[in-house]
């Protein structure tokens, strides 16, 4: 059957089911609202249900809830919450009525004593409740605790939670890691709207443009169920929002902040949230903004080494770079919510959000090498924009005896570089004779002649980045209830949900051989005019002036480039960057050459380079699902979830391709590249199978069996070959290529999760996992081969134009089956049940244990002998292909979070740690050079001072050990690593206030 007749018969079964079940089940209604006796707090996660019945719910993100097919007669509610007093109610429900019961509840008192919970305490608390209280394996952040730790962005409050690693850019999270597995193994959703991807050639979204002071909670969901999409092996992030509450609420934050390594002050974040109904709770309006200024600067060095052996078990110190980064991070957002109250007792949400990043920095390199005598000065100036648009109507309705849960959504994300600029300069024999060097790289530096006139502009080069993504998106979600007996209620729940997506990159690249002498005398305008360059009242005068008189001048040196007192730089205490390139000078030169041409406009000063247009594309994906799924409720001790979801995507591609192998200077430009165009579909089903069993009043084990898919990132299935000679590896020949048939992974998922929860051991959860990963996909990179012999062993029809010897880069399915398989601990506690001071102590750790393993593919090189009748016998190096198995990149094996905190009056402090263990970012085909992310440990420090209820004062300390990071080369073969880069961001101090009205 083909699978829109299954999904029809299977919704015809639905509404055969809904309606039937409507008339025989008209009973009664229970809702209302939980809260906090004292403090008249909503609380989330709260458990309400009928004793001796299978009925039952748990309080939502407003503290509501709402129990529907309730029996007539006498019965008995009770309510309960972690950290608080249960309650049970005696009611009396009639035939078609809806009863409203609003429930306070008091917390757990000592001897007697009333305690008022804080609101850092009521978060964590909160937290607990709603992982206790659901019926898949998920880890909760409530609005309470983002604001009180110094988290940067959202990227960093989710990697607080357990299973959850983090990569890091410009001194901040930036992506996170579950279990192992990269983001774009996982989605990430704002109340179930999904994000659009930001990066240019992945899946993967980055967090740091999300603010996290927009968030009323973070739900991470480790086991997807029918209902949510399928592309998440990893699992699923929702990012939650709240309606407007009923009294105004009005909060500011104002924060200035102090950056270690540009000893600056000059920092600030600006957060506001805006909320209130009228009409009588009828509508509801919620607006959020912030504002943020951020230094991001860095300093790093570089170690590159050489070997003279095969395996490269014997190394040497073959050249150093230094970079300082001077970079600013701004973030801009915007967000609106209404919400409408429907007289089904539903709610209408209308929302939009903006978040803007632009990151803006000077790269300035050195590089001193050993083994050969010119030193090279580089810089780089980027300019760098992310913004993400969401767009959504998101209903929650009850008509037919249904609740219907429907929406529509558009989502746009843009990443581009509207400026990025590099220079190169040269300084001939700037090394004096450097004997071999096998450790301490900082003797490099006095071996370095540093004559700054002597430098001269190589090569400049104009970068170009335009990505865009566009989303729309639509679903409904139809449920109802029916009740087998007393003490078996089941919900059958179906739906459908349709996403189109088109998305854009454009990528080029300009290059100028200025060591050629290719610097040119004049301009062409935008009417193509070409006129002279006017240098008058330009720091490069004096070049212009030199040329006029000596038409063969035109190479111009370093030295133009520094202002007349230049800035210096000492690089992680033992570098010393004397002297910093001047700003204005660099973007001067760009704005006076960038549009150079010669008299007769026949040759550019900045050419084409075509190879870069090998990741430029348009692509439309759509992606047709629907599911149906049933869960069992057997009394308040037993929930079973069982159904499918089925997904056809529908995927069209067309990009550049060279017809023939790139070469020669100037490349010309007709016939290097020309448009293609390729086709991908699949269907595939996923079935899920899901169980809760509550064994005791404080221990629940969960059991989940799923399968779920990722599709491969959006350069892989291109029908796109380029090939060209690599002058950086010495001329080695290249040649890059799509796999148009390359497949979707699909992993069967399974989860063992048992909760251990009481008023005095909070929450503590002991969970193992396994994931079994057919097709996974990665890239080979650079593997010696010849003819086409890979490329037939992948299927793929293609031909390499190279002729000779050439490293191929291609993504592939790895031939059998991948694994990851992990433990994770969890344990929050509030110990208000203590007496005295120590009642005030707050504890939350984590610890995850990962492991995987891939099937790669690879090279090894054997090693023949030929006989040459005057050297006598010589080795002949042949690389052979091999398949060999390896852990999965982008997973550090070990990773966890300590938050101890203590509350008392108005005071509340937190002191946090996260690490991760080292990881690999990719593998190289010989296993000799095997990049590592090093290990990671960061310390914060946050204190609170609420002198009233409308103004807390915060203080926060990011980084307070000043932790460097570490990446590490690892040769496999000879089993050795090496440190090959050290980075530094240093410490920030942030000093603000809040207010609340």
């Amino acid at each position: 059957m083909k699978p829109k007749q299954l999904f029809m018969k299977y919704i015809f079964l639905f509404l055969c089911l809904t309606l039937s079940n409507h008339l025989l089940y008209a009973q009664g209604t229970i809702e209302g609202v939980v809260t906090d006796q004292l403090s008249e707090e909503t609380l989330v996660g709260a458990s309400v249900f009928i004793i001796g019945t299978s009925l039952g719910t748990a309080t939502n993100i407003e503290g509501e809830y709402t129990i529907r097919r309730v029996p007539t007669g006498d019965i008995q509610l009770r309510v309960s919450y972690i950290g608080y007093e249960s309650k049970v109610i005696d009611l009396t429900v009639t035939e078609d009525t809806v009863i409203t019961l609003n429930v306070e509840l008091l917390a757990a008192s000592i001897e007697g004593e009333e305690i008022n919970i804080t609101a850092q305490a009521r978060g964590q608390i909160a937290a607990i409740n709603q992982q206790k209280a659901s019926d898949a394996i998920v880890n909760v952040i409530s609005e309470e605790k983002i604001q009180e730790l110094p988290d940067a962005n959202a990227a960093e409050s989710i990697g607080r939670l357990s299973g959850v690693s983090i990569q890091r850019s410009g001194g901040e999270a930036n992506k996170v890691m579950l279990r192992g597995l990269s983001d774009k193994y996982l989605t990430v959703t704002v109340d179930g709207v999904r994000l659009p991807a930001t990066d240019a050639l992945g899946r993967g979204i980055d967090l740091s443009a999300i603010s996290q002071n927009s968030l009323a909670g973070i739900e991470l969901f480790k086991s997807i169920t029918p209902d949510k999409d399928g592309d998440a092996i990893a699992g699923s992030i929702n990012l939650v929002t709240r309606q407007a509450p009923s009294e105004r609420m009005f909060r500011v934050i104002a924060k200035g902040s102090y950056n270690e390594i540009m000893n600056s002050a000059s920092q600030y974040e600006f957060s506001g949230k805006y909320g209130e109904r009228f009409f009588d709770d009828l509508v509801g309006l919620q607006i959020n903004g912030n504002l943020e200024r951020k230094i991001r600067s860095n300093e790093r060095s570089s170690i590159s080494y050489s070997t003279d052996t095969d395996n490269e078990d014997e190394y040497y110190i073959s050249g150093a770079n230094l970079r300082f980064t001077d970079e600013i991070r701004t973030r801009n957002g915007f967000g609106g919510i209404v919400d409408v109250n429907t007289a089904d007792n539903g709610n209408i949400k209308l929302s939009t959000s903006y978040s803007f990043t632009k990151r803006d920095y000077l790269n300035h390199n050195r590089d001193y090498p050993a083994s050969t005598r010119d030193v090279f000065y580089s810089y780089r100036e980027t300019e760098q924009e992310i913004s993400i648009l969401t767009n959504s109507i998101i209903g929650e309705n009850y008509f037919l005896g249904m609740d219907a849960n429907w929406g529509a959504s558009y989502t746009r994300s843009e990443s581009k570089t509207p400026f990025d600029y590099e220079l190169t300069f040269k300084e001939a024999n700037g090394m004096e004779n450097v004997p071999r060097i096998e450790s301490d790289p900082e003797q490099l530096i006095s071996y370095a002649r540093n004559n700054f006139r002597a430098a001269t502009i190589d090569e400049g080069y104009e970068y170009s980045q335009d990505n865009s993504q566009g989303e729309l998106s639509a679903y409904i979600d139809l449920k109802t209830q029916y009740n087998i007996g007393d003490a078996v209620t089941a919900e059958i729940k179906g739906g459908a949900k349709f996403r189109s997506q088109s998305r854009q990159n454009t990528s080029l690249r300009k290059f100028a051989p200025y060591r050629l002498g290719f610097w040119r005398a004049y301009e062409q305008l935008d009417d193509g005019t070409i006129v002279d360059k006017d240098f008058s009242g330009t720091y490069f005068e004096d070049f212009y002036e030199s040329f006029q008189e000596n038409p063969a001048f035109r190479q111009i040196s370093f030295s133009s480039f520094l202002a007349s007192n230049p800035d210096s730089k000492f690089i992680l205490d033992d570098w010393k960057m004397n002297p910093l390139i001047s700003r204005d000078r660099f973007r001067q030169w760009y704005n006076l050459n960038i549009d150079g041409v010669n008299q007769n406009g026949t040759q550019p000063e900045y050419y084409d380079d075509p190879s870069s247009e090998a990741n430029t594309y348009d692509i439309t994906e759509t992606v047709s699902a629907a599911y149906l799924m049933n869960t069992f409720k057997f009394g308040q001790r037993v929930t079973a979830i069982a159904g499918v979801r089925m997904e056809q995507e529908n995927h069209d591609y067309e990009n550049k391709y060279s017809p023939r192998q790139i070469g020669g200077f100037p490349i010309p430009e007709q016939g290097v590249t020309r448009d293609t165009s390729s086709t991908y579909s699949e269907t595939i089903f996923l079935p899920h199978l899901h169980l809760n069993i509550k064994t005791t009043d404080f221990m629940n084990v969960r059991l989940a069996g799923y399968r779920a898919l990722a599709r491969p990132d959006y350069n892989m299935r291109l029908l796109s070959f380029f090939a060209w000679r690599d002058s950086e590896t010495g001329g080695d020949r290249i040649f890059i290529t799509g796999n148009p048939i390359l497949k979707t992974s699909k992993a069967w998922n399974f989860e063992l999760s048992t909760a251990f929860h009481g008023n005095k051991i909070g929450l503590f959860t002991i969970s193992a996992f396994y994931k079994q990963i057919d097709d996974m996909y990665h890239m080979l990179n650079g593997l010696s081969t010849k003819d086409n012999v890979i490329l037939e062993e992948l299927g793929l029809d293609i031909e390499s134009p190279h002729t000779a010897g050439y490293r191929l880069y291609v993504p592939y399915n790895s031939p059998d089956p991948s694994f990851v398989r992990g433990i994770e601990i969890d344990h929050q506690i509030n110990f208000s049940w203590l007496p005295g001071l120590l009642r005030n102590i707050v504890l939350n750790y984590n610890v995850s244990l990962v492991n995987s393993e891939t099937t790669l593919r690879g090279q090894r090189t054997d090693t023949t002998y030929v006989e040459d009748p005057i050297l006598g016998e010589l080795p002949r190096y042949n690389p052979v292909p091999i398949i060999y198995t390896q852990e999965m990149e982008n997973q550090p094996e070990l990773f966890g979070n300590i938050s101890l905190g203590y509350d008392i009056g108005g005071f509340s402090g937190r002191v946090s740690l996260f690490h991760q263990a080292e990881y690999y970012r990719s593998f190289s085909p010989r296993g000799t050079n095997d990049p590592l992310s090093g290990a990671y440990t960061k310390v914060d420090v946050t204190l609170n001072y609420k002198f009233t209820d409308y103004l807390t004062v915060m203080a926060n300390f990011n980084n307070i050990t000043s932790m460097k990071e570490e990446n590490i080369r690892h040769n496999r073969r000879a089993g050795y690593k090496v440190p090959t880069s050290t980075e530094f961001y240093g410490m920030t101090f942030d000093f603000g206030v809040r207010i609340d009205l």
